[in-house]
């Protein structure tokens, strides 16, 4: 399976897409596409020992920068690295791609090139991001900081079919992300959006709270992107300066084992990679910026099982067996 990388992607590239993607060659049945600035790449892929044969540069015109406006530069730089990726999957050449790069410009060249499930309204990113939680997934993570109330209907939907493909729980229990679990709590957009939820076939729990994502209170936690963001940065944040406290505090190396199990918890996009865009006609996986080569790795491999599941079609399965029964 032939899976492309955006090699200028990230705040450590190339060098920490170029020792991810020869990480991921530990798995047999991939293939890898690593796109960028072909010279660069080249260079920086002699100072290492590998199969030639797996890893090809697919050259592009530069990157997108961080600091760039993304639908913009997507039109603009039209063979950029991400581009040029989106570009593979389009043409079947490659099953998926990884960008740890701009993540508005991801989402704009991946759903520009792919275009959007039949009727929904906007896609979104969505992932588990707390390790004691493994089975909450949370969405929308950043793509869409000031939704309407029917668009969070429809994150909750692809939330749902996301649960079911990936961790196969048949009835997914749903919340809202609020400031109090009362049904009257919430700004506007949580206030409106409860009754809707309400009033849908989805297994609707209500509003919970920041802490109850902690125990795993519900499968799927929905919440506008703004919110999303801040409150994975928050875990990650905390979690490193945990990890910082206790590496300090514990010098007895029979708790090594736990204090890097903190860690790893605690920062869930890093350890699997990043996490899909949801509701486009293709396999797009968002990185995080600072993505090491394990995460790098890890989110090629996260491609590859998505690609695998067949996750396209069965998402779009999931949705419309759930639309025909929503509201």
């Amino acid at each position: 399976m032939k899976i492309a990388l955006d090699g200028m992607g990230g705040d450590f590239a190339p060098k920490n897409n170029i020792e991810g993607a020869i990480n991921a060659l530990n798995n047999p049945e991939l293939e890898i596409l690593l796109v960028g600035i072909q010279e660069e790449l080249e260079q920086q892929l002699s100072n290492y020992d590998f199969d030639k044969q797996r890893i090809t540069v697919i050259p592009s015109e530069g990157a997108i920068a961080d600091s760039e406006q993304p639908a913009i530069a997507v039109k603009r730089k039209v063979n950029a690295s991400i581009n040029v990726c989106s570009g593979l999957v389009k043409k079947g050449v490659a099953s998926g791609f990884l960008s740890c790069g701009n993540s508005g410009a991801t989402f704009a060249s991946a759903t520009g090139m792919f275009g959007l499930f039949e009727g929904l309204r906007k896609p979104c990113v969505g992932a588990a991001i707390f390790g004691f939680a493994p089975e909450t997934l949370i969405l929308d993570l950043g793509l869409n900081v000031d939704p309407t109330p029917n668009q969070l209907v429809d994150f909750a939907a692809l939330g749902v079919s996301q649960v079911k493909i990936i961790y196969g729980i048949e009835d997914p229990t749903v919340a809202l992300l609020s400031n109090g679990s009362e049904s009257n709590k919430g700004n506007r957009l949580i206030k409106e959006s409860f009754e809707l939820f309400h009033k849908s076939n989805l297994n609707f729990k209500g509003n919970i709270e920041g802490h109850d994502i902690a125990s795993g209170k519900v499968n799927v936690v929905v919440c506008d992107g703004f919110t999303g963001n801040i409150l994975l940065k928050l875990i990650e944040g905390i979690g490193n300066e945990i990890f910082s406290y206790l590496r300090r505090e514990i010098k007895d190396q029979k708790y090594e084992q736990i204090i890097q199990n903190i860690s790893n918890k605690t920062n869930l996009m890093r350890e699997f990679g990043g996490g899909p865009i949801i509701g486009i006609n293709g396999i797009a996986v968002i990185g995080h910026g600072a993505s090491s080569p394990k995460a790098i790795s890890n989110g090629i491999n996260s491609v590859e099982r998505l690609a695998n599941k067949d996750y396209i079609n069965q998402s779009k399965n999931e949705l419309i067996k759930l639309r025909k029964s929503f509201l």
